[in-house]
């Protein structure tokens, strides 16, 4: 289930943020052991969780971002 925020952004869009679950989905199904890692492994610039209470979430621009960056650094390399 996607969350959405009721504050639009500056322009204007609606921020949309992802569960764990469907992170892990988003990633072929992978482990609560590699989120964990890309957590806490500071060095890869995964984005971090944003806490709603005890829960977290990922706001979807950072990961695209994230994707954007990981892709352009693995055609370089």
């Amino acid at each position: 289930m996607t969350e959405q925020n009721d504050n639009p952004t500056q322009n204007g869009a609606v921020t949309v943020y992802l569960t764990a679950n469907q992170l892990r989905a988003r990633y072929g199904g992978v482990s609560h052991m590699w989120l964990w890692r890309r957590i806490h492994d500071h060095s890869t610039g995964f984005p971090q969780p944003k806490y709603f209470g005890r829960l977290r979430f990922w706001d979807s621009r950072e990961i695209e971002a994230w994707e954007r960056t990981a892709a352009a650094a693995s055609k370089a390399a």
